[in-house]
């Protein structure tokens, strides 16, 4: 490594390490190792090292990442690096990356954090490395309760608070009671909790005593062979240090053995040591402006999200303006007078609090399940008379329409553009509590009725993923066993559950509802609005002028409400699970199977025109099940074809065109062997895990991969049945430690 330094002297307690000021841009070739040995045993060298390697950060590994990389794990060396990109590249086909961290030597004891700055306009970011002997803290997320609660005092205190005698008469009165209580509960909630105790790392300075007086000897001994510079002083200090690096590679083993025997499904220490492995960890990356340009900061990555989704929580484009015009018009007549919903009672908020999970994440307000099942009895009486004035004035409070988006990203993308991201909308919990007491009244009037369809398995009790694969491998199986052609068209819904048109399914819900339950659904879907939270910066409003409240309890049912009169055709087959749409027919004749498919599509085409909905012909998918050789014709949507398969993953399952499992089996050997190797750290055959828990792991995260669908491909033939029956083997004589 060619590169020149610039000393910086700077006067640190107890003389911890002598900066390098400035690394120039380095040429690995063979120096690599000696022109970090000049440094010193102790030294902090940052700049740019021109290398890239996942261990620092970046995107990718290149030959001098790699080779910087076997330099310092060979020399016991550390790396301290951004968690942002440091290089920024003017060129639109490269991709920022990070380039710029610090190589240290002998600073164990140093707590440190870098931090990137956006304030310069250079292609490389600064970095500033903040060093303390002391843990540096970093600002936790916000919380109502972070440390220990008195929750007697809570609800004696929130019951002081409450009075019962508001007014619940007019949506302004609403309003303000809403707004009263949630900030009662806030103040009551943060008053009766403790600050956490801070949890300091001190694993780093437990070392047994025998260790620290191997330490302090060998210190003795590199101090005096660099006074004396005597070959058998050298000797008996790479003796004391050889010695020492066997005894602390020993203490590091034991101790990560007895974490592993201290792993149990009691305390979920081994299924948060098991999340640490399986989960999947994307770099992260800066995301990309419509000019090209980057944004840097996380104030400019929130509003550019939020510029993404402002243009995604709109109805696709009107097609039909005579039925837009008639939606409207039904829309504005007048409604006859009806009962409103009958009561809750308090007994019924207290029943469905109870059920309410505890740990998920709470909406802007930060109220939880956790603070909802300490509510005193008067709160429970207030919030009941909250709810009962909702059915009483057909009116949904603004403050619970309110959300808080976390975007996350996508796996196996590219993370520079923000269609790579999925929205994860926080609602105050309030408001799903009243989502999930309203929709026990709103279900029986839906399956009075017959609403949604037979063929809907989506979002309804007693019907799983399984049981729509099954009536489709039914239908494919009969139509084979008679040696007829299968035709079926797999249909993508283009962003479905954003894109509900608004006026569509209220026209749909008025057809179905009283009056009261429809203006109470009204009010639930308009003026809503949400911010983009990246990190702790927040974006500007966005207006939700589309979709079914996402994150809601009412928004699946809703959803399938609006597609609930998807047109059939007597010579098909319609099977949906939610958004996916499936059209099955069968024929000895390839030619009458693509017609019968294609008037079917022709219908369903003129149903999406009319309530604005986008079939994404690029990932929909024609594929012919058969035994006989040949195809049927191709088929189109809207003038479009779609593109022909061999092979279709539904719902979880690879079904080929002969319907042999093999695609099935063989993609699911691969992620199998991938999920075991992330796990060879809690499974192999030395491993100080109980058998007890090896097994648990096994047959929750191992076994539930493999037998999902084997009521189906249970059938295929034993060289495809092998290829599960191997890794079953193989994987049980690891963890069993049998030859």
């Amino acid at each position: 490594m060619e590169g020149g330094h610039h000393p910086i002297h700077l006067h640190l307690p107890q003389s911890l390490a002598r900066p390098l000021g400035r690394w120039s841009p380095c040429r690995l070739r063979g120096h690599a190792q000696q022109t970090l040995l000049l440094r010193g045993s102790r030294f902090l060298s940052g700049g740019d090292y021109n290398c890239k390697h996942p261990t620092w950060g970046s995107r990718v590994a290149t030959p001098r990442g790699r080779m910087l990389y076997r330099v310092i794990n060979q020399n016991g060396y550390d790396t301290i690096s951004p968690d942002n990109p440091t290089y920024w590249p003017t060129h639109p086909n490269r991709l920022p990356d990070v380039l710029d961290f610090f190589i240290t030597s002998g600073l164990r004891g140093i707590h440190s954090l870098s931090q990137v700055l956006n304030d310069l306009s250079s292609d490389h970011s600064p970095v500033l490395l903040t060093t303390s002997l002391d843990p540096i803290l970093e600002l936790p997320p916000p919380i109502l309760t972070p440390g220990y609660t008195d929750w007697n005092y809570f609800a004696q205190s929130l019951d002081s608070v409450i009075d019962l005698r508001v007014p619940l008469k007019t949506p302004e009165d609403l309003d303000e009671a809403v707004q009263e209580f949630t900030l009662a509960v806030q103040r009551t909630a943060r008053t009766s909790s403790q600050p956490p105790t801070p949890k300091y790392n001190t694993q780093s300075i437990n070392l047994p005593q025998h260790i620290r007086l191997l330490i302090t000897h060998k210190r003795r001994a590199r101090s005096k062979w660099q006074r004396t510079r005597y070959p058998s002083d050298r000797q008996h200090y790479e003796q004391l240090a050889h010695e020492l690096r066997s005894e602390l590679s020993s203490f590091r083993s034991d101790t990560y053995n007895s974490y592993i025997i201290s792993l149990s499904t009691h305390d979920r220490s081994l299924w948060d040591s098991t999340k640490r492995l399986l989960r999947s960890h994307p770099t992260p990356s800066p995301l990309r402006h419509p000019d090209n340009s980057w944004a840097r900061s996380d104030e400019d990555k929130a509003q550019l999200f939020a510029n993404h989704l402002r243009s995604i929580f709109q109805p696709s484009p009107e097609s039909d303006a005579i039925h837009s015009h008639q939606v409207q018009e039904y829309l504005d007549s007048p409604l006859p007078l009806t009962l409103p919903p009958s009561p809750f009672s308090p007994s019924e908020v207290t029943y469905a609090i109870q059920h309410l999970p505890r740990k998920k994440s709470p909406g802007y307000d930060l109220i939880t399940g956790e603070i909802l099942r300490h509510l005193p009895r008067r709160a429970i009486l207030f919030l009941t008379y909250l709810y009962n004035a909702i059915l009483r004035t057909t009116y949904f409070p603004l403050l619970w329409k309110f959300a808080h988006i976390k975007m996350i990203p996508k796996p196996n993308k590219l993370h520079t553009e923000p269609s790579a991201y999925r929205p994860i909308s926080l609602l105050p919990i309030f408001s799903k509590l009243f989502e999930k007491l309203f929709l026990k009244r709103l279900v029986p009037i839906f399956e009075s009725q017959n609403i949604i369809p037979s063929h809907q398995f989506g979002f309804r009790p007693f019907h799983s993923t399984i049981h729509q694969c099954l009536h489709i491998v039914d239908i494919i199986s009969s139509s084979l066993e008679q040696k007829q052609y299968c035709g079926a068209a797999f249909l993508d819904v283009e962003q479905a559950f954003d894109r509900v048109w608004h006026p569509g399914l209220l026209y749909k819900l008025k057809k179905i509802l009283p009056s009261t339950y429809y203006l109470i659904l009204q009010s639930y879907l308009k003026d809503r609005y949400s911010v983009v939270c990246q990190k702790d910066k927040l974006s500007g409003y966005i207006r939700i002028n589309a979709s079914v409240p996402q994150g809601s309890v009412l928004g699946p049912l809703l959803y399938l409400i609006y597609t609930a009169d998807i047109p059939t055709h007597p010579s098909t087959h319609m099977a949906t699970f939610a958004d996916d749409i499936c059209i099955l027919t069968s024929n000895p004749e390839p030619s009458l199977v693509s017609h019968n498919l294609q008037q079917h599509l022709n219908n369903l085409q003129k149903w999406c025109k009319k309530w604005r909905i986008v079939i994404n012909q690029s990932k929909s998918i024609h594929i012919t099940f058969s035994l006989r050789r040949g195809s049927c014709p191709p088929i189109t949507f809207d003038n479009i074809p779609i593109p022909p398969a061999s092979c279709v993953r539904y719902l979880g399952l690879y079904i080929d065109k002969r319907v042999t499992w093999n695609p099935h089996t063989r993609l699911k050997r691969i992620d199998l062997n991938r999920k075991l190797g992330l796990l060879r750290n809690l499974l192999h055959r030395r491993s100080k895990l109980s058998l007890v828990n090896k097994l648990t792991l096994y047959n929750m995260i191992l076994k539930p991969t493999w037998t999902y669908g084997i009521e189906l491909w249970g059938s295929a033939r034993k060289s495809n049945i092998d290829r599960i029956q191997s890794f079953q083997s193989k994987s049980l004589r690891t963890i069993l430690d049998a030859p």
